[in-house]
């Protein structure tokens, strides 16, 4: 198995032979930077254009990377730096930027009517296109391109206007801004259609991977239940325990919720896990049904009350109920989780519960009392029982 390494925030770049166009500096930069090597190859084309600094930086960085930083022979994963692509790529405009300044004073200007028009226009067009989760659209877009317009044509106007005459400098642009916009009409549309065809490409392309993800899940535990079946058919028991277990996989699967944070759980999370373990040991039907579950739980110690609390009474009614199935429902409120394990069993009277049946006694009702909360047995005899367990979310709250 290939190690992969966790790489801190910031490290020294790596050099990789295989993707390089010259000395492979541009590439490494890009990788632990979290953009794309065509941004770091242009920015030190345009640096290089500028009396020839770019050759130099790049020229240190290739020694100093070629004795400091090994070549890469296992794969490492960098931190992209900056919330998003957009303030990587703009961080990276804006320290090119800042060398050009650095360096203009020893260079001749020759370059400069081509470099800062470009610079400028870049710099608009990173803000227009820019976008965060909170801002994906409406009157947020509309001042995004605004602000990019403005920065784009405001700065040409102004650094030409410092070199020529205004009035033919607002005129140029006047022109310029028709050319672009005719250029723009005419390849807008296959612009345009370019992006949807992409789009679909992209879409039939996560299809295709989720068909393949639920084959793959089907066949390794459908299609394999139903194999074992097929080969158990003269044991009703186990075909019977087959079906079960893979009924509640696949329920699980289909409608279970998504993996809590690291030390966080869920109470149905929770209470499916006992029902397979206590389904499995007594091989006896649990149907379990949750409502309201979805958010996490800090673990504390009166929720593992609930919780053991609930196991008993799971197992309580697997061992002694004789019931064919047992239902559990779990529910999350806004101030309680409940638990209620019913079954169409024997039955008991509560009223005289022997000082040796502390599954009940202490394990349930006790436990529940410490953790704040209650427990509540409803049986009769010959009918079957019902155990309901609530816990207030503001023990929770209060638990260490």
């Amino acid at each position: 198995m290939t190690q992969v390494t966790t790489a801190p925030l910031w490290q020294v770049p790596r050099i990789n032979r295989t993707d390089r166009w010259v000395g492979g500096v541009a590439a490494a930069i890009a990788r632990e930077v979290g953009v794309q090597p065509m941004v770091l190859r242009v920015a030190f084309v345009v640096l290089i254009l500028v009396g020839g600094w770019g050759l130099v930086l790049y020229a240190l960085a290739w020694a100093l990377l070629a004795v400091v930083s090994p070549e890469q022979i296992s794969p490492y994963r960098p931190t992209p730096k900056g919330a998003t692509s957009v303030h990587r790529h703009l961080g990276v405009g804006l320290v090119t930027l800042g060398l050009l300044l650095l360096f203009r004073p020893f260079t001749s200007n020759v370059f400069d009517n081509i470099v800062w028009p470009v610079g400028f226009v870049l710099t608009g067009a990173l803000i227009a296109w820019s976008r965060t989760t909170r801002e994906a659209g409406g009157l947020n877009a509309v001042v995004r391109v605004v602000a990019g317009l403005v920065v784009a044509v405001g700065g040409i106007l102004a650094f030409t206007a410092l070199q020529y005459n205004l009035v033919n400098t607002v005129i140029g642009v006047i022109f310029g801004l028709a050319i672009l916009s005719g250029i723009t009409l005419v390849a807008a549309p296959s612009v345009v259609r370019m992006a949807h065809d992409l789009d679909d490409e992209r879409l039939n392309r996560i299809r295709s991977d989720e068909r393949a993800r639920i084959s793959a899940h089907l066949h390794d535990s459908v299609l394999q239940t139903l194999s074992l079946i097929q080969r158990h058919s003269d044991d009703p028991q186990r075909t019977a325990h087959l079906a079960r277990q893979q009924e509640r996989e696949l329920r699980n699967w289909l409608y279970g919720a998504a993996p809590s944070g690291a030390g966080l759980t869920r109470l149905g999370t929770e209470i499916e896990r006992i029902a397979t373990e206590i389904e499995e040991a007594f091989d006896t039907r649990i149907e379990v049904v949750t409502a309201g579950d979805t958010e996490d739980l800090a673990p504390s110690r009166v929720l593992d009350e609930l919780i053991a609390a609930a196991r008993e009474a799971i197992r309580n009614a697997a061992a002694h109920a004789e019931s064919p199935t047992i239902d559990v429902f779990a529910e999350r409120s806004a101030t309680t989780l409940s638990v209620f394990v019913r079954d169409t069993g024997i039955g008991f009277d509560p009223a005289i519960i022997e000082e040796s049946r502390q599954g009940v006694r202490e394990s349930i009702v006790a436990r529940m009392e410490r953790a704040g909360g209650k427990a509540v047995i409803h049986s009769v005899v010959g009918e079957g029982t019902e155990v309901e367990l609530e816990l207030p979310l503001r023990s929770l709250q209060a638990s260490p």
